[in-house]
């Protein structure tokens, strides 16, 4: 009867953890995988406004081509449409504007509408897919989306006060990370919940109807819970750092931690 043969590397990595749904693709190598992420804002900010050009250049396109059926159909049909594409394309744009200056001087300049982070995960997949042909990861991407989320929330939820305060905590988090982080909760009596996955955190999120939440995850599952979440919730998001790989004994800084906290509760 032959040995059986040893596990590899990349088998007892992934043998040693639990993985989430956004990790299911992951082969369990930590050679060249990630292990903390620090983008800036301007990461995000560049490939988003790249991405708005090209949908934009794209619909017109679009439009340039079946202009002439629209019009031998019905020229105010073609001028309806026209318009249409004019002012999507116009609105996007303008709130595009007013969210870059919002974050350039820190004041809330998005003044239509009661913000309460960044809510435009339409154009997330285009996103992606820019980053991509520049070899940017999508891990590096969503550590700049939450940046800009963060800033957005301080700069436009400065006279906002949570009374409900919901903290979402991965269940990978090492325990010296996990004691610090559950001292601060109790600290200033936050609830706090570990969630098991996407599903567990949303039921939370539907149960206690806080009105602020901050989650503590990879920059997959910020991202996604992030989108998932109502668009009137307040979400402030804190990437964690896997030294590790995903999934197993990650840790956070406990200062932008509490700092959040105190940001919401204005303590």
């Amino acid at each position: 009867m032959e040995d059986k043969k040893e596990a590899s590397a990349p088998d007892r990595a992934l043998v040693d953890r639990n993985l989430g749904d956004e990790w299911a693709g992951w082969a369990g190598g930590l050679a060249e995988y990630e292990k903390e992420i620090n983008e800036g804002k301007r990461l995000f900010l560049g490939v988003y406004f790249i991405a708005l050009f090209i949908l934009t250049a794209f619909a017109m396109v679009v439009y340039y081509m079946i202009s002439p059926r629209l019009y031998s159909f019905n020229p105010y049909i073609d001028q309806i449409v026209l318009w249409f594409v004019v002012t999507i394309s116009g609105a996007v744009f303008i709130w595009s504007f007013l969210m870059l200056l919002t974050l350039v001087f820190n004041r809330n300049l998005l003044f239509f509408r009661r913000n309460s982070g960044l809510r435009i995960e339409w154009i997330y997949p285009v996103v992606y897919k820019i980053a991509s042909m520049f070899k940017i990861s999508k891990d590096r991407v969503g550590n700049s989306i939450v940046k800009v989320n963060n800033s957005i929330v301080y700069a436009t939820r400065k006279n906002f006060k949570a009374k409900n305060l919901l903290v979402l905590l991965p269940r990978c988090l090492d325990r010296e990370t996990r004691v610090r982080v559950t001292e601060i909760t109790q600290k200033y009596g936050c609830t706090a919940f570990t969630a098991t996955g996407g599903s567990s955190a949303r039921n939370m999120v539907k149960k206690l109807r806080p009105d602020a939440v901050i989650g503590v995850a990879c920059e997959r599952d910020l991202v996604s819970g992030m989108g998932d979440s109502p668009k009137t919730l307040t979400v402030i998001g804190i990437p964690n750092k896997r030294p590790c790989g995903p999934c197993k004994d990650t840790t956070i800084n406990p200062e932008v931690f509490e700092e959040a906290i105190r940001f919401l509760l204005k303590i």
